[in-house]
């Protein structure tokens, strides 16, 4: 029997909203402390997460939650988790860089199912259920019609411990970053997979990002007609490390690209 996933969604997006007006209003008004060098936390963000999971888990309490800030580990018998980024960007949120996002999936069955970006400063909302498209603010989201990298604008997140895989990161940022129309690293992963369902990005790749900087954007370019796998090709495992999402039309070029930078490497040389 099919599912009918709305309903959650609904849910999710007047909760995204509830976290949004609360991080807006901390915007500016709360310092940062580090978890570890170069990895940020703020009050806003455990305000946030707390927020999210009172009104998720009163409105669902059979459910189960996976959460950045202490999210713990959710009952893994559970069917239906929850997995949230109450704070997405919080580098940005902390040093005042208008980037940053509130990011609520549901996986159902080991399937992502729900997912929901909401950016509060600019009071867009992006949503996607499974089986009913996505949108932002109501208005359906439709991919970039890029045909070849050349023309395409590439999103990235490098990890916070950048120098252990320095060389990988630089072999795939140039030759992502030659013939193309550049790459970008926003600082926020849900609303780089965002914008690439929305056709603002042609391609989003990453060598690490946890599940729940990515489970609501996948949502959200899947159902937009995007494709998603990991940067070898295989499918997507969210509970991996690797992502790589483009508008379908490019993905394979992408995926060529990724192993010309790696063979690249490993020959000692550049890759272009």
């Amino acid at each position: 029997m099919s599912v009918d996933y709305r309903p959650f969604l609904q849910v999710a997006e007047a909760v995204a909203r509830e976290a949004g007006a609360l991080l807006k209003d901390a915007y500016g008004r709360v310092s940062a402390r580090e978890k570890k060098p170069g990895d940020l936390v703020t009050d806003a963000d455990f305000a946030s997460q707390k927020l999210i999971a009172d009104r998720i888990l009163s409105a669902f309490p059979d459910h189960t939650l996976l959460g950045e800030e202490e999210g713990g580990e959710p009952d893994l018998a559970c069917p239906w988790r929850w997995v949230v980024d109450p704070l997405d960007g919080t580098i940005n949120f902390a040093h005042g860089f208008p980037f940053w996002a509130v990011s609520i999936a549901l996986e159902h069955a080991g399937k992502l199912v729900v997912g929901v970006v909401y950016n509060p400063l600019s009071d867009e909302m992006y949503s996607a259920a499974e089986g009913h498209g996505a949108t932002r603010n109501g208005q359906p989201l439709r991919l970039s019609a890029a045909e070849k990298l050349s023309a395409c604008l590439i999103a990235t997140a490098i990890p916070t411990d950048f120098p252990e895989s320095a060389d990988l990161q630089m072999a795939y940022f140039r030759r992502f970053s030659t013939g193309t129309h550049s790459v970008r690293r926003t600082g926020s992963s849900a609303l780089n997979l965002a914008l690439l369902a929305a056709g603002g990005f042609d391609v989003c790749y990453a060598t690490f990002m946890n599940p729940w900087d990515a489970a609501a954007g996948v949502v959200l370019v899947r159902e937009a007609g995007g494709t998603v796998s990991n940067l070898s090709g295989a499918a997507y495992d969210l509970y991996g490390e690797e992502i790589l999402a483009t508008n379908t039309r490019v993905h394979d070029e992408s995926l060529a690209a990724l192993e010309e930078a790696r063979r690249g490497l490993a020959e000692g040389g550049t890759s272009r």
